[in-house]
């Protein structure tokens, strides 16, 4: 079975000049922040900004070059993040995205990406076709649904 078989179709994906603001009302209602896919042009995949991408705009104080020493591997608390009233209107997608992330290709198998997935800790991935173009997402539950509808555990 291939991804394009189980994955959604239905993507929230965000531009490279959204603001911070922005993307926090886009996904107000959600109980969990997903992967945000960000897309130029032509619906071109050029990056994602996860929850952790946000908190990171956030502490200054700790580069990523601290984070590779363990004893000094403290993350400061959200908590006790200092975050100034107008932050949210000038940071942009464009500064806090991941511009290497992980995708898969829509024709790919499931197994590869449930494999990819196991392998980096992820439970969603965007999918892009042949061009490089966001065609949807997959999650692990996508996977293990087709599987019980294999099963015939569950019914269509």
């Amino acid at each position: 079975m291939q991804v394009k078989e189980v994955m959604s179709r239905e993507v929230l994906a965000v531009g490279r000049s959204m603001s911070l603001k922005e993307i926090l009302r886009m996904f107000k209602d959600f109980h969990v922040f997903p992967l945000v896919p960000v897309v130029e042009e032509g619906n071109r995949l050029v990056g994602v900004v996860s929850f952790r991408n946000i908190i990171d705009a956030f502490q200054y104080s700790n580069p990523d070059v601290l984070k590779l020493i363990p004893f000094l591997d403290e993350e400061e608390s959200i908590f006790e993040l200092d975050v100034p009233e107008d932050m949210g209107d000038l940071i942009l997608v464009e500064d806090i995205m991941d511009r290497e992330y992980l995708f898969i290709r829509e024709d790919a198998a499931l197994e590869e990406v449930y494999s990819l997935m196991k392998m980096h800790l992820k439970e969603e991935l965007p999918v892009v076709d042949r061009i490089g173009r966001l065609v949807g997402r997959v999650g692990i539950f996508d996977i293990v649904k087709s599987i019980f509808k294999e099963s015939r555990i569950l019914s269509e």
